[in-house]
């Protein structure tokens, strides 16, 4: 374990000393895509000037008010509760692009509902990440592909906030289509490229 943590580690090195611009990729500086405005718009908010995916991402994390509030009891995680597919990485995106096409759908019914579906969607996959890059103590979702990707990965990070999640969820969404179901290594690589702050040096 401590052999592929270290290997991790120096491969991240690697990647940041021979390929730094990839380094806060140029994806932040882009404009917002249509998701993010008219995620913005669902919110509330009328943008009064162009905005970069970087902003559009801020401006929804604060605007849904995300706290991340520590769990007191993680026996449950620590005994090993077993996945399934609701609780998968790919899964928790699903939910989010059903959540999303409803809302989009919903032009006659009820949005407020719909637009609390979506926070509620967008928020439990933000929580998956986090947590695999928690302790277990602090751990909000018992399930053993957390645990597996934070020993194998997570566990080489200090937690990041949910607007550097959502950040990274928004890059790989609009690069790779399935990179949660077959590449989950990718959101940690991301991660540290773009936030190498992040990285616990060993």
């Amino acid at each position: 374990m401590q052999s592929a943590g270290h290997g991790f580690i120096e491969n991240m090195s690697t990647l940041l000393e021979h390929s730094p611009s990839l380094v806060r990729m140029n994806w932040t500086d882009g404009p917002a895509t249509w998701k993010q405005l008219r995620h913005l718009s669902n919110l509330g908010y009328k943008p009064d000037h162009h905005l970069t995916k970087s902003e559009a991402s801020d401006l929804i994390c604060r605007l849904e008010g995300k706290e991340r509030k520590p769990q007191k009891a993680a026996t449950l995680v620590e005994a090993g509760v077993t996945a399934t597919a609701s609780s998968g990485a790919y899964q928790f995106r699903v939910n989010a692009e059903k959540a999303r096409d409803t809302l989009a759908q919903d032009e006659h019914g009820q949005p407020q509902d719909s637009q609390h579906r979506l926070g509620s969607a967008i928020a439990k996959r933000q929580e998956f990440w986090l947590d695999t890059c928690c302790d277990v103590a602090q751990m909000h979702v018992g399930s053993k592909q957390v645990l597996d990707l934070y020993r194998k990965y997570g566990c080489l990070f200090h937690t990041p906030t949910h607007c550097q999640v959502q950040e990274v969820l928004d890059a790989l969404d609009s690069a790779m289509p399935l990179w949660d179901r077959d590449h989950p290594h990718l959101f940690y690589e991301t991660l540290g490229l773009n936030f190498p702050e992040l990285l616990r040096r060993r």
